[in-house]
């Protein structure tokens, strides 16, 4: 019995394997299984020999030992020593032999005729851009990496085009001039209709209209009901309101002279005046009126009553600061231009100019995204 258990030991121990003939890594759920069944360890072969390349070689010095259990490897011989580093895969064509392409080199330093054009285009009145247009609608390009800059030039170009610089209430464009004279004067001119209530003993009483300027329709209201208490003894708990329209001027774009005959309160009384201003319209005229009236005379805009206004003609102007500019032959030198908007509503940190009508930024983040398109 010993003896037997010592012999089997020692086989064991010589071959690597156990009494029954398997590795000893042997899985238990495998036990009792020829060998070819399973595909076990690490320098076993797998059922099916592998397809590819490179093929997996065993160890040298693997070619079984002592025991029971020797199987065969199923191993192709090694492959042949390709030179160029390559072999035809099996089901594929052979490989062509040649020279790599190369392709040819961008013109205009390696940015391309496209772009050239485009930044040229900054800098000779748009010309360039015209000419990318051109090219990318009626000339077929081969080339598709010059395709995103006469795409860049075509954007460039339409809004060039169509871009218009902004100027400051240029009136021969704008349809509608009363929103001008609106903008631009602070005080407006407003005609309200009123009349005391009916009564039994007065059924029609008479119906009184003013023209007054305010800043808006609530401040006319207030005005009118003042000088109607003053004037008529008529106040606002026992009056009505017919009608308030605003005045707006009928040319807005000629110059013309505008004469004022007002009267003010002071701090020693109450004066009569008489002014002459230049204006376009006579909202324009009234506006340089109260601002003279408080820089000069330091009166409040409530103590003054506009008396009257006309429009004089110039052979009947007094004033000489108006007379002075009635010389057909008068000039004027620009020293120095700067375009401010008449509110702050209007203000902006960027500004279209004559020079420069395209907006730069919008045109390259244009240009941008439509490389990125191209690209994609």
């Amino acid at each position: 019995m010993g003896g037997r258990h010592e012999a089997e030991a020692d086989g064991g121990k010589a071959g690597g394997y156990s009494s029954s003939g398997l590795p000893p890594s042997e899985p238990q759920h495998l036990k009792g299984q020829p060998p070819q069944e399973y595909g076990y360890g690490t320098f076993q072969g797998p059922r099916q020999p592998p397809v590819g390349f490179p093929q997996p070689a065993p160890p040298p010095g693997f070619g079984g030992g002592g025991g029971g259990y020797h199987q065969q490897q199923p191993y192709a011989p090694a492959e042949p020593y390709y030179a160029q580093g390559y072999q035809a895969v099996p089901g594929y064509g052979p490989v062509a032999e040649g020279r790599p392409v190369r392709m040819r080199r961008v013109p205009c330093c390696g940015l391309g005729l496209g772009w050239c054009l485009f930044i040229t285009g900054f800098f000779l009145a748009a010309i360039p851009w015209y000419i990318g247009a051109f090219v990318l609608i009626c000339v077929r390009v081969h080339d598709q990496r010059e395709k995103p800059g006469y795409v860049a030039c075509t954007i460039a170009m339409q809004h060039w085009s169509t871009g218009q610089p902004q100027t400051l209430y240029n009136t021969s464009r704008v349809k509608n001039p009363q929103k001008v004279d609106r903008l631009k004067s602070k005080f407006h001119q407003y005609q309200v209709v009123g009349r005391a209530l009916p009564t039994p003993t007065d059924e029609h009483p008479k119906i009184y209209r003013m023209k007054l300027w305010a800043t808006n329709e609530v401040r006319a209201k207030s005005k009118f009901w003042y000088f109607l208490r003053k004037l008529k003894k008529v106040k606002k708990s026992n009056g009505q309101m017919l009608a308030i329209n605003e005045i707006f001027e009928r040319n807005p774009t000629t110059i013309k002279n505008y004469g004022i005959w007002l009267r003010y309160q002071s701090r020693t009384g109450y004066h009569n005046m008489y002014k002459e201003y230049r204006d376009t319209t006579l909202n324009g005229a009234v506006e340089q009126m109260y601002n003279e009236m408080a820089s000069r005379h330091r009166v409040r805009s409530p103590c003054i009553q506009i008396i009257k206004t006309a429009t004089v003609h110039f052979k009947l102007c007094k004033r000489d600061n108006t007379k002075q500019f009635h010389n057909s032959k008068i000039k004027f030198p620009l020293v120095y231009r700067k375009v401010r908007p008449p509110t702050r509503k209007l203000k902006t940190t960027f500004k279209a100019s004559e020079a420069q009508p395209v907006h730069v930024i919008g045109v390259v983040r244009l240009s941008y995204l439509c490389v990125l398109c191209l690209s994609a």
